[in-house]
């Protein structure tokens, strides 16, 4: 198993360390690709990136925003279960052992899910009453719940790579529901592991 993480990125010189350092951190048996697809950051964002050449791969040219560089990422990923982790946030320790055990364990899953805490942009953890609401939704999957309500976090989703191919890429044309646009139709055909554990932090 590889499991491939790709962060699209633009400008996000205070935060893409910290993203960096929770991919690289995580003591885990799978291999592991980290892809930055960066916007063309003038920030000094690339400068942070050229300290980490040795351990990820990234790319610094302009975009047409956020789903279209996570779709770069997706066509030259080579795992074969996808990680989409955003360039100020942060996976928690533990988490990518935990998403490899669980596809290990229920071989016909096709994509998953799990908790995600919400956090300041010093990481301090906020907003705990939004984040019990999701959780209160999330313990199992519900296809008609997805229907009218994202109650999934995009960090703390995982999905096997073959996914992209028969379905389809992130809608370019969606600024702000790119996300939930693919769960829905990763939804549809086929249900979503539940792992009920932190994963993730959103900032």
């Amino acid at each position: 198993m590889k499991i491939s993480v790709i962060t699209p990125s633009f400008n996000q010189r205070d935060f893409i360390e910290q993203t960096i350092r929770s991919v690289l951190d995580q003591e885990m048996d799978p291999e592991l690709e980290h892809l930055v697809i960066d916007g063309g950051s003038n920030d000094g964002t690339i400068e942070i990136l050229n300290k980490y050449n040795q351990h990820i791969s990234w790319i610094s040219e302009p975009d047409n925003g956020q789903a279209d560089a996570v779709n770069k990422g997706l066509k030259s990923a080579s795992g074969n279960i996808i990680g989409w982790l955003n360039s100020d946030d942060l996976y928690l320790p533990g988490a990518l052992q935990k998403v490899a055990d669980y596809f290990t364990e229920h071989p016909d899953c096709k994509w998953l899910y799990g908790k995600c805490k919400i956090i300041d942009e010093d990481g301090k953890e906020i907003w705990k009453w939004i984040t019990g609401y999701k959780n209160s939704g999330l313990r199992s999957y519900r296809y008609k719940k997805l229907l009218t309500e994202n109650y999934i976090s995009q960090p703390a989703v995982f999905f096997r790579k073959e996914l992209i191919d028969e379905l389809g890429s992130l809608n370019t044309g969606l600024d702000y529901a790119m996300d939930y646009d693919l769960w829905l139709r990763f939804g549809q055909k086929y249900p979503a592991g539940v792992i009920n554990e932190y994963l993730s932090a959103f900032r």
